[in-house]
């Protein structure tokens, strides 16, 4: 149970250290299931070195399945602070080890909201970190810049998804060190900004870096899909951290595309080959414009049959669910359109909500689709192809 100054430190500073959180044989399980996972999930960078030369490397995908490493995701001392700092119920969207191994360089200095990333885009995440070696300056120390989390920044916009400013860059000496010690438990905010250090020394410098976003707060590109076998590794308790799960791949995308028309929801449909109606989109591609292990978000694609089907451009797309489809999953995105666009016909045909029922649908989720996407206790922010933030991630 953390205490009121606890929380208030975490909510000023953007960060809170519990020290020696986690027991010792907690910290040594873990490392077990590491050694029985070596750090090989890395990046989808091609010029990416070799484990264990120097450099970063990363475990995480699906890591968790095994029970050495997947314990922790439940853990009550990192659980039950995370549910009072974000004032919601968790979920794990990810499950990060990283290794910098000798001589490994450090990172310069970032915060982690990411409008492309399934990890860092939904509207209320942080970070729970748990160093398996003290990070020191041999080993790298992890800086953070307290305060330059500026909260103030998220506000509503124009539309129903939440608006970023663009992020403030803190000075270099606005940076502190601190001293982050094995088995402590580091609670940071999504906004923070933070460094690392290189490592010099003849150790293999290892972090736990798992992140959690609230349950109303659904990441913008969707989550990260973990497999059955990591819910199975988890109690009944802990199998409600894990927003989506499935064997099944995402193999389709679609537009949840809305508009409302006298106080009436109607939706654009277009038929399919057997004249059903169907939300447009089509088979996902990985987009890979900025390489990473965190793949899921399919907005890229998206776009491109929302261009090629129904010739509009959205700027940003929002998750809203995973739905079945044929032997896959459906990974669905929404926008909704306002009345500032050309007034010229669409390529489909507006249906009213109320009357979807008489159609005959492809896909008998999308009424269930149109309720969630219009659920107001949902927080949606705005998620962006990789292509489109490696220009500017805040300007739309």
């Amino acid at each position: 149970m953390l205490t009121n100054e606890q929380i208030q430190q975490y909510k000023r500073d953007g960060y809170l250290i519990l020290k020696g959180a986690i027991p010792e044989e907690d910290v040594q399980r873990l490392e077990r299931g590491v050694k029985n996972n070596p750090p090989l999930d890395g990046t989808l960078d091609p010029n990416a070195p070799v484990f264990p030369a120097p450099g970063r490397y990363t475990l995480a995908t699906q890591a968790p399945a095994d029970p050495d490493l997947g314990f922790i995701i439940e853990h009550p001392t990192v659980v039950d602070p995370v549910r009072t700092l974000l004032e919601d119920e968790p979920r794990l969207t990810a499950y990060v080890i990283y290794d910098r191994t000798p001589g490994g360089a450090g990172l310069p200095a970032h915060h982690d909201y990411k409008r492309w990333r399934p990890v860092g885009s939904s509207m209320n995440w942080l970070f729970t970190i748990i160093p398996f070696c003290d990070f020191d300056e041999d080993t790298g120390q992890l800086f953070v810049a307290p305060g330059s989390h500026h909260p103030g920044r998220i506000h509503d916009g124009a539309t129903e998804c939440l608006e970023v400013e663009p992020a403030i860059r803190p000075a270099p000496n606005d940076f502190i060190d601190p001293g982050l010690e094995r088995g402590d438990l580091l609670f940071m905010n999504m906004h923070l900004w933070h460094r690392a250090a290189d490592n010099r020394s003849e150790v293999h410098r290892v972090g736990l870096f798992n992140k959690y976003a609230g349950a109303s707060y659904p990441p913008a590109t969707g989550y990260y899909l973990f497999n059955d076998a990591v819910v199975d590794a988890l109690s009944d308790a802990g199998r409600e951290l894990i927003a989506v799960h499935s064997n099944l791949p995402i193999i389709t995308t679609r537009a949840l595309l809305v508009r409302d028309r006298g106080g009436s929801q109607e939706v654009l449909l277009t038929p399919d080959d057997d004249n059903r109606m169907q939300l447009p989109g089509g088979a996902v591609w990985d987009e890979r414009a900025i390489p990473d292990w965190d793949l899921g978000n399919y907005i890229a694609p998206l776009q491109n049959y929302l261009r090629e089907q129904l010739r509009i451009e959205t700027p940003w797309l929002s998750y809203i669910h995973d739905y079945p489809e044929a032997d896959g999953l459906c990974r669905l995105y929404g926008y909704t359109l306002n009345d500032h666009g050309f007034p010229v016909a669409y390529d489909g045909e507006w249906v009213a909500v109320e009357s979807m029922h008489q159609q005959a649908l492809a896909h008998d989720w999308i009424e269930a689709a149109v309720e969630k996407w219009c659920d107001p206790s949902i927080i949606r922010g705005k998620g962006l192809s990789q292509a489109q933030s490696r220009i500017d991630q805040f300007a739309y």
